[in-house]
């Protein structure tokens, strides 16, 4: 158990890693620089993470479980077209409040350090999976993988955002419709 002068150095140490990780790259960023960064020692850095593969999958590990529980509850089945347009305006609105976890999350998932990850809510994807899988039985979605469909879900989602923080446009609707004609079933 961690006192609380070392819960707060881990949490410095995790929000410098974040910012320069978004700054410089997960991989041009040195451990000392974000000892450096934290206003603690290199020697400190290692007390909390044996590694920086340790520090990168622990930040990234959390952060994907914060907006995981963020989202747990909206992913409900059946399902119709107000509980997918409440989960995708959720997971827009996430990563517009949150710009340097979601920029961050960006290079994590496509990153080797994510291949190993073990979430505390394992069953997120395969709600998300089954929940699609329901609304292609159901006639709600086009007849298409479901995998296909998670998959163009997500990357909508991000392009909403980085579109929506770098033109702090106000529209949401119009984004979700254009999304959702893509999938509907007609």
């Amino acid at each position: 158990m961690w006192s609380k002068m070392g819960v707060d150095k881990k949490k410095k140490i995790l929000e410098s890693a974040l910012k320069l990780f978004n700054e410089k790259g997960i991989d041009n960023t040195s451990t000392s620089l974000i000892s450096k960064e934290a206003g603690v020692a290199t020697g400190t850095l290692y007390i909390y993470f044996e590694t920086k593969v340790a520090l990168i999958t622990e930040l990234g590990t959390s952060i994907q479980e914060e907006s995981f529980e963020r989202f747990r509850d909206l992913i409900k089945t059946p399902m119709d077209y107000e509980s997918l347009k409440k989960f995708w305006l959720s997971r827009v609105e996430w990563g517009v409040h949150n710009p340097d976890k979601h920029k961050f999350m960006l290079q994590f998932k496509s990153s080797p350090y994510n291949k190993n990850v073990k979430l505390k809510i394992p069953d997120h994807e395969e709600k998300l999976f089954n929940l699609i899988e329901n609304g292609v039985k159901s006639k709600v979605l086009k007849d298409l993988s479901p995998t296909y469909i998670s998959k163009f879900f997500s990357n909508h989602v991000t392009f909403t955002v980085e579109y929506i923080i770098k033109t702090n446009t106000k529209e949401r609707d119009l984004f979700f419709e254009t999304f959702f004609d893509g999938i509907k079933y007609q």
